[in-house]
Order: C-alpha cells, then structure tokens, then sequence
C-alpha cells in the first residue's frame, strides 16, 4: 500500500474508532468460482461449483459502490480470478476509484494475462514448497506452472510475494526453510497461512490438517527465520499467537471470549469478504457459518450492514490477525508496516 494511500487508510481508522463507525477498508472479493487446478483442501470446493460469474456490469457497479462507501484495498481472488476474460477491466474499474488492487493468483496463467496484470498493484502466487510438497496439495504438475508464471511476473516488473500454506504436507521444517530459501532466491516476501477446517458438508480439508504439535513447530521455526531478518510477511506476533493457540481444530471463537492472549477481531468492522456467488461475509473463515446476505439480492449496503452482527472473538489466520492488529492500533505493527511501504515491499 502506497504512502498517500495508507495515510487515508489510517485516517479513517482514527475516524471510525473515535465515531463507533464501520467502514469496509479492505475488501476481498472473489470473482469467479472457475479454477484451474483442483486444490484438495480448498476453502470453496470452486472446481466443483455450478455458479454462474458475476457480469462484468454487476461488478463494475459493485466497484463503484465500495469506493464510494471508503475502500482502500481490494484483492481479487477466485477461484482462479484469470480465467474471466474481462479481468483489465476490473482492475482498470479499481484503480479508477482509487482503490488499491490486489491479487491472489494460482500463477498458472500469469503468462497469457500479463499485460492485465500490470496494472495492479500487487499479487501473491500460491506455492506450498517443493515440486513434491506442492504437488500433493496442488495436484500434479501444479509446480512447475506456478513457478513458471512467478518468473514472469518478476520479470515484467510486477511487484508479487508468495502464499505457502501449511498442511500436514507442508508442516514440515524442511518444506518451510524450501520457502524461505526459494523467495530470498527470487528477491520476494513469502507470506505464511495455516490451513483451516471447513464448515460441515465441505470437510475434505480435513485429510490435509496437521496435528497442533506439528503446526506449532511450524510456526517455531517461521518465527525463527523471522528473527534471523528472512523475507517472511506479517509481524512475529501473528506467528506467536500461532505457536500459542490451545487447539488449532477450534481455529475461531464465535460467542465466547476467549481465556487467553488473543488478537480482537475487525472483521465485519474494517474488512468485507465477497465470495463469488454474491454473498458478503465479514471474513472468509465464516462461509456457510454466518448468514451472509446476496449482495445482488439486497443490496450491498444491508449486506454489509448484516455483517455487524459478527459474533466472532478471535481466530489463529495470520494475515487476519495481521489486518486486525492494525486496526487496533498495535503500535509495534504500524510501525513496521510503515517502514515497510517507505523500503517499498
């Protein structure tokens, strides 16, 4: 996030936080249910899903409609978000509401949409360690298409960072110290997630959990390559809490505070996800929890305004912790985010 960008992003924390207002800062908003691999502890199950797109009318209007409403962020996501045709529109459409775009991608086809995706302002490319870790979460051959499409990216100039998330594959101290070594070779960030378990009726997630000794060595040992200066995203903190949490198969609170350390949430507060059958949830770890509202049915205004009744306390997701940190003002966070923006990463 930019410096001019950022300054205005704080400034309506400070708003909101003295007014008791809500506003959707940071939107992540899936634009398609296509895929073009078939991830096996998918979130969404997208590679099996029969939703129709969004128009590219329908999402202009709801671009129009979150820059008026105060976003300063927003991340396109899928689904594989490059399989839409209209995909230089959408990005030109945010950058015209001076919204800053974002990008999570696969990397598989980041070779046939380069030219889109120079315009945005950042992607992440999901790679979950070597050719036979990856592959085993990705589906075989995912590899070499991923890392393919990073170096193109690189090459054009596109300011991008990898996603590695840790499953029982992945878990492993060998398969992150790959990571780590892999982005100081690209001159890249690789960020950290940990794989959550599905509602009921999407639980083929739950072969690829690792047990929570394993995870919490995971965590150990991304907090170590973070005390040594390794190019890993998100704050020791995120990580620790991580490494802390009592029972990572109780990956969030809802209605019960919890009786130890924990980051509040900001979700529903400060951050809308839009999953991409038009349905807005305060965060993406409530799909088919929360009851979230159409946007297209009702409008994005009450949707968003469903979203207040969030009763979730807390959860161990580091890039949300990471966001709702900020939101909370953690000093020690800003600071680095701020040091961050002036390195330019």
């Amino acid at each position: 996030m930019g410096i001019s960008n950022r300054a205005a992003y704080m400034s309506t924390l400070v708003k909101d936080k003295l007014s008791g207002g809500r506003t959707p800062l940071t939107v992540v908003l899936n634009i398609t249910s296509r895929c073009t691999l078939k991830c096996g502890y998918c979130y969404g199950q997208y590679f099996q899903s029969k939703e129709k797109d969004f128009t590219t009318k329908e999402l202009m209007g709801l671009i129009d409609e979150l820059g008026k409403m105060g976003t300063r962020s927003i991340t396109l996501g899928g689904g594989e978000p490059l399989t839409r045709n209209d995909i230089g529109q959408i990005i030109a459409r945010i950058k015209a509401n001076g919204i800053e775009c974002g990008f999570n991608t696969n990397g598989t086809l980041i070779p046939l949409k380069i030219k889109e995706l120079k315009q945005a302002d950042m992607i992440c490319v999901s790679i979950d360690g070597s050719e036979k870790i990856n592959d085993a979460n990705r589906g075989k051959g995912s590899f070499k298409r991923i890392v393919t499409g990073i170096d193109v990216a690189l090459e054009a100039g596109i300011k991008t960072h990898i996603n590695s998330v840790i499953t029982r594959h992945s878990c492993k101290i060998e398969a992150i110290d790959w990571i780590v070594e892999f982005a100081k070779q690209k001159g890249i960030q690789a960020e950290f997630n940990f794989l959550f378990q599905q509602a009921e009726g999407k639980k083929d997630s739950d072969r690829f959990m690792a047990e929570n000794k394993e995870l919490r060595k995971a965590a150990r040992r991304i907090i170590e390559h973070k005390k040594k200066g390794a190019p890993i995203l998100f704050s020791q903190k995120v990580y620790q809490l991580v490494a802390d949490w009592p029972d990572h198969k109780r990956r969030i609170y809802l209605r019960e505070k919890p009786k130890f350390k924990y980051i509040p949430c900001a979700a529903g507060r400060f951050m809308m996800f839009i999953d991409a059958d038009g349905r807005v949830y305060p965060c993406v770890q409530l799909i088919d929890i929360f009851p979230a509202l159409d946007f297209r049915k009702v409008g994005l205004k009450k949707a968003w305004e469903n979203c207040a009744n969030f009763p979730c306390y807390a959860c161990y997701f580091p890039c949300f912790n990471e966001f709702s940190s900020i939101a909370n003002f953690d000093l020690e966070i800003i600071s680095a985010q701020i040091l961050s923006t002036i390195r330019g990463h």
